[in-house]
């Protein structure tokens, strides 16, 4: 027996994929429709998996998406796989440039790359000149769900992060 887990669409979080992710959580198979590239996904897999969205399934071992313990590419399926966590991944590079304070310095990262955690730290006022929004998290590792967001084309005055992730 197939359950079917539809994901209320949260506006301003992620983009969503398209396809299926279908895991099982014993004692039956269960599917995440239409995934959201970034989130982080609490679920209990142990068994086959499959990975029919476009995108890439980091499986961590940790439910707050931490400690990883594989990835599936799209259209690839493994046939026991134990995890706690799901989150998916895109390709590219955010166009454009990210500047963030870490006081008294100015830093800048230009055309990041996207749907990837980077570990930089950055407290003060943090500018998104990219076509990304960009998530902030106050841990490295981008652990989890983000602590903040800035969309494209924005600024804030006060952040404070440990890590970011640019998502398409």
């Amino acid at each position: 027996m197939v359950a079917a887990v539809a994901l209320a669409l949260q506006p301003g979080t992620a983009w969503a994929t398209r396809g299926l992710f279908t895991y099982t959580p014993p004692p039956v198979e269960e599917a995440l429709q239409a995934p959201r590239v970034g989130t982080c996904y609490a679920m209990e897999g142990d068994g086959p998996v499959e990975n029919q969205t476009r995108y890439e399934a980091q499986l961590f071992r940790g439910a707050n998406c931490s400690g990883l313990e594989g990835v599936l590419q799209p259209g690839q399926r493994q046939r026991n796989a134990v995890f706690s966590s799901v989150r998916f991944v895109g390709h590219g590079s955010a166009g454009g440039y990210f500047s963030y304070s870490l006081a008294p310095l100015r830093e800048v990262l230009a055309n990041p790359q996207a749907d990837r955690c980077i570990d930089i730290r950055g407290e003060g006022h943090a500018a998104n000149r990219t076509d990304k929004v960009v998530l902030l998290f106050t841990r490295p590792g981008c652990p989890g769900t983000a602590d903040a967001k800035i969309y494209a084309n924005e600024q804030v005055s006060h952040s404070r992060f440990e890590s970011v992730e640019f998502v398409s």
